[in-house]
């Protein structure tokens, strides 16, 4: 575990490198912060400023870290029931900072995700795909939250660059969805994005609860090009995203840190990776480091897209 101190300090000098075109991955950069030592009683009292001073300097070099990378990028945003709506609206501007069309604001009600409503999603699940003939894209053999992940997903997002135009099973995927009050969607049903940001929601810290939250951001993965999870600073540290990050997410990648600026810029950069096809655990408690490292680009386009720049 590292210090807030030691990760403040990481992150400064990370985006330091990053805003001057540093090239960031196995060198010295990626282990700062990873200090095992407890923090004296003065570093502790200094926390708040050294935090800060990072978003401070997030802040300032925001704009140069991005680039392009994101610019014209269509992406959809789940908030999970109980989602402080700070880091949702945080992760929102700075992905418009960058450039980044928010196509659509989803909201999961309690039922999504609530141990109690299992068998009401599984039935759910079980209708919508039979009735919109959905079972080679649904096996039947998933677990309930993964089959209505996918579900959500076929209505929200797509594994298509250039996303997909809404259509009549997403808007009944949808309708259905929200009379079963499991999500609430715009009034204006909007295309299908490649990109996916789901904000963590209230903390459950139940061992079944993981199990469908797994399962759901799993089944969205599955349907979309992209998906960073974002959490806050202690749902990383022993909350449900820690959680999270022990299943197997395939391709999705986790933020944790959200309620800071730091973070929230961190998400935006986490989607950058993510497009260019590298997803990891970044943050306090990340395993892959505390910030998102992608590759130096001034362009919109895909990963392999700027490696044949380089």
């Amino acid at each position: 575990m590292i210090s807030f101190r030691h990760h403040v300090a990481s992150l400064v000098a990370v985006f330091a490198a990053l805003a001057v075109g540093v090239v960031l991955g196995g060198g010295p950069l990626s282990e700062l912060g990873r200090d095992d030592d407890e923090p004296a009683p003065q570093q502790v009292s200094d926390s708040s400023a050294h935090a800060t001073y990072g978003d401070e300097f997030a802040e300032a070099s925001a704009s140069t870290l991005y680039g392009e990378r994101l610019s014209g990028q269509q992406v959809a945003v789940l908030s999970l029931a109980g989602a402080d709506t700070e880091i949702t609206d945080g992760v929102v501007t700075q992905l418009e900072a960058a450039g980044a069309q928010i196509a659509g604001r989803y909201e999961g009600r309690t039922n999504l995700t609530s141990p109690d409503q299992q068998g009401m999603v599984d039935s759910l699940a079980t209708q919508l795909t039979e009735d919109l003939d959905l079972g080679d894209a649904v096996p039947s053999d998933l677990s309930s939250h993964e089959r209505i992940g996918r579900l959500l997903g076929r209505a929200v997002v797509s594994t298509q660059p250039e996303g997909e135009a809404a259509d009549t099973t997403s808007g009944t995927i949808l309708d259905v969805m929200e009379t079963g009050e499991l999500v609430t969607a715009p009034t204006e049903r909007v295309g299908r994005v490649p990109f996916l940001v789901v904000v963590m929601g209230e903390e459950r810290d139940d061992a079944t609860a993981t199990a469908l939250l797994t399962g759901l951001v799993s089944g969205l993965g599955t349907a979309a090009l992209g998906e960073v999870v974002v959490g806050s600073t202690d749902s990383g540290d022993d909350g449900d995203l820690a959680r999270l990050r022990a299943e197997d997410l395939g391709d999705v990648a986790t933020v944790d840190g959200g309620e800071t600026l730091v973070g929230q810029v961190s998400a935006v950069l986490g989607l950058a990776a993510v497009r260019d096809g590298v997803a990891g655990a970044w943050g306090a408690f990340g395993n892959d480091g505390a910030v998102p490292v992608v590759a130096a680009s001034t362009s919109g386009g895909t990963g392999d897209d700027a490696a044949d720049d380089e």
